[in-house]
């Protein structure tokens, strides 16, 4: 299965009003209601609980950039997942953790964009669970020197599918974790590669459930 990009603009730009991009969506199948996040400064992954992936996309800036442009731009992707979460409420937000080591521009845009949207997820009732970058690719591929084309091709070699973007393939391995983890696997996956689940801090939804 292939498709498009999905370019979701700020309001305003090239956007008609009142149309919405449709995402791409395989069979949804049952089970708890995850959402993977692959969080980026220019774009974004995400893998919804019905089993839609689609890509978040921030417009590119015209001239320098600017604080005001960086808010805009963290307001979008914000209130677009929030959107979702409304749409489709969730037990359990996957996210992909900050890289170790990176100090850049795009890191700090990127940290702000990731607080925002934990914060996001919190506040709609959604547990949160972080996971490193490497136990996403040991999990996935076996290996934590993947490559982006290594993850999609772990993906189609496991479940035929194939993603317009490596950020939807990644929020897709996000939420495929998060499932397994909860006794829910979208694919049956090698012992190896589980053991990576038993490195993230995955919360307890039980006790969430209580208070």
């Amino acid at each position: 299965m292939s498709g498009a990009q999905i370019v979701i603009p700020l309001p305003g730009e090239g956007q008609t009003s009142g149309a919405r991009p449709e995402p791409r969506k395989p069979a949804p199948g049952p089970g708890p209601r995850v959402i993977g996040l692959d969080l980026a400064a220019g774009r974004s992954g995400v893998a919804l609980p019905d089993g839609t992936t689609l890509a978040i996309c921030e417009p590119k800036i015209k001239g320098k950039r600017t604080l005001l442009a960086d808010l805009d731009r963290m307001d979008h992707i914000t209130s677009e997942i929030e959107r979702h979460l409304r749409e489709q409420p969730v037990d359990l937000a996957v996210i992909e953790d900050y890289t170790p080591g990176i100090r850049s521009a795009a890191a700090h845009r990127l940290a702000e964009i990731s607080g925002n949207v934990r914060l996001a997820c919190h506040r709609a009732g959604a547990a949160v669970a972080l996971v490193n970058t490497m136990h996403l690719k040991i999990y996935a591929t076996g290996t934590a020197k993947a490559e982006k084309r290594d993850m999609s091709m772990a993906a189609y070699k496991r479940t035929g599918l194939e993603f317009p973007t490596d950020d939807e393939c990644d929020a897709w391995w996000l939420r495929a974790m998060g499932l397994d983890r909860l006794g829910h696997p979208l694919v049956a996956m090698p012992k190896n590669r589980r053991a990576a689940l038993d490195k993230v801090a995955w919360p307890d939804l039980t006790r969430r459930e209580t208070n």
